[in-house]
């Protein structure tokens, strides 16, 4: 489905390359924003740490109020909220409010020491902003973003609207009646701007009695501020490793996509233009697998090449080939138009007869010839002892051969080949029509079954003149047509050993020709051996 949509979009190789390697440091930086667990923790570390110091400050508060005032009295005495002002100036970053048990608010921090509400951070932010260069004016429209980002993407939690009234009366406060009746509060709230306000409020206690309530609140804008320079640093680390990661994915992509177009190109060249092969060293050494599919697809070529070129030559033998008898088959036609003599005639058309056998014993053994390497690819092998299976060959042809001595010379111990049997078969038939075509009358041809390696040979051996010593490999050419003198014209295509050969090379063998020669270097005969690779024997054995 995905291989399907990105054709659909014509995306490139290398923009996929891309994408997935830089699509795990995009999830992260998208990430960022969602911190809200983060500030949710720190939003309570922060509250805990004020529940402290409310605990505290009530201890403090209570303690004052058991030396300046009487246990019997039902509120705080005024000397008592004097003494706790000087201890509430120490703490300016929050507002501290004191409550009677009747729930009257004695003492505000910010009317008792003169002191300013808690200011929001945002609104020194903006003033900040104002002495600000232009340098560091970009880095902060990123800051802002990331800022933007983050107030809009995360899902912040929906605190209680927190309410700033000049009322001195405990009930419009949030927490300070539950104080009053002696179990502390906590909330984290939102004041009308939106700003995050935390509070506590806790009983104040002198002997166990609740002598009174004490409201602390603080800004929540450090906090937010906090949360926000984790964010940007943890961006400005990202982007930097984003940065970084699609130069080097776009450094591989290159890697990958460069040589696969190149190696696209050079192909179409081959195609379009006919090239002998593709040049492509700097791919070709290459220790990587560019190198070697580059390697492979070069040595693809050669081999397409070298096929074409066979192709053109097979074809042209061929044409020649035809061309022979259908000269000859032409001539025997316009010549018995000619003549009336019917013995003549008759002359003619066992020639014409002749020609037409040769022909089709050419087309037959062309189209053979054409099939050899696609059945090759489709023939069944099998494990066979080789010494058998020619044992039971020269068995099988002793009546048609009687013109000749067949023997055969088999190995002591059983020689196993993984072969396509009929294709071997073929080969033997070949070689003993080529051996017993050169023999003389009742000479005698021999087959030797050996091994020698890793290799099994099988020798057919003749009493013939011979081949010449410049002929010894062309005689498994094409169409080779050196007969001996006395066989009548035709009776040969020159494709037997040609198409040996080839399915010998499939095997992964070898097939070679060789004089026999006496002591005085006088040739008696030929041999022609056939070499294929031993089995394992872990095969099971189809012939024994």
């Amino acid at each position: 489905m995905s291989n399907k949509f990105f054709r659909f979009l014509r995306i490139s190789l290398g923009f996929r390359i891309i994408a997935v390697a830089i699509f795990p440091i995009g999830a992260f930086l998208l990430s960022l924003f969602y911190v809200d667990q983060y500030r949710e923790t720190v939003f309570t570390a922060e509250l805990m740490a004020l529940e402290r110091q409310g605990e505290t400050l009530a201890q403090t508060i209570g303690l004052t109020d058991a030396e300046y005032s009487q246990l019997a009295q039902s509120e705080m005495s005024q000397d008592t909220m004097r003494q706790v002002a000087q201890l509430i100036a120490s703490i300016p970053d929050a507002r501290i409010r004191v409550f009677q048990p009747d729930g009257s608010l004695i003492l505000d921090s910010v009317s008792a020491t003169g002191l300013a509400a808690p200011q929001s951070i945002i609104t020194t932010m903006v003033d900040r902003k104002k002495d600000q260069g232009m340098t560091d004016t970009v880095m902060t429209w990123v800051r802002d973003g990331v800022s933007y980002m983050s107030s809009h993407m995360s899902s912040k939690t929906d605190y209680p609207l927190i309410k700033e009234t000049q009322s001195d009366q405990a009930v419009d406060y949030l927490g300070v009646s539950q104080a009053l009746s002696g179990e502390a509060a906590s909330f984290i709230g939102r004041d009308k701007s939106g700003h995050v306000m935390i509070g506590v409020a806790v009983p104040i206690r002198n002997l166990r009695v609740v002598r009174g309530a004490l409201l602390l609140t603080a800004s929540g804008d450090q906090i937010e501020t906090d949360v926000e320079a984790v964010q940007y640093s943890f961006f400005q680390i990202s982007v930097g490793v984003l940065f970084a990661t699609i130069l080097i994915a776009y450094y591989f992509s290159r890697s990958i996509t460069s040589p696969i177009s190149q190696l696209a190109k050079a192909a179409d060249q081959v195609r379009v233009a006919n090239a002998k092969q593709i040049d492509l060293p700097r791919l070709t050494n290459r220790s990587d697998e560019i190198g070697e599919l580059a390697r492979d697809i070069t040595l693809m070529t050669r081999e397409l090449q070298e096929r074409a070129v066979a192709t053109a030559g097979f074809a042209a033998d061929v044409a020649h080939e035809i061309k022979n008898p259908l000269t000859s088959l032409k001539s025997a036609v316009e010549t018995f138009e000619r003549i009336k003599d019917p013995d003549q005639q008759k002359r003619l058309l066992e020639v014409i007869h002749a020609d037409v056998i040769r022909l089709d014993r050419l087309i037959t053994d062309i189209s053979a010839a054409s099939r050899i390497d696609n059945d090759m690819t489709e023939a069944e092998y099998e494990t066979i002892n080789l010494n058998h299976l020619v044992e039971e060959f020269v068995r099988s042809r002793q009546f048609a051969f009687a013109h000749v001595s067949l023997s055969v010379n088999t190995a002591e111990t059983p020689i196993l080949v993984r072969v396509a049997v009929d294709r071997i078969v073929q080969i033997l038939d070949n070689l003993l029509s080529n051996a017993a075509s050169f023999s003389p009358a009742a000479g005698e041809i021999n087959f030797t079954i050996s091994k020698a390696q890793n290799m099994a040979l099988v020798t057919v051996a003749d009493q013939g003149p011979g081949i010449p010593e410049n002929k010894l490999e062309a005689i498994f050419d094409r169409f080779y047509s050196e007969r001996p003198v006395d066989e009548s014209f035709g009776q040969h295509s020159g494709l037997g050993l040609s198409i040996s050969l080839k399915i010998t090379t499939a095997h992964g063998g070898a097939l070679k020709a060789q004089n026999i020669k006496d002591g005085e270097g006088n040739v008696e005969g030929t041999i022609l051996q056939l070499s294929l690779p031993l089995s394992s024997g872990d095969d099971d054995l189809s012939m024994t």
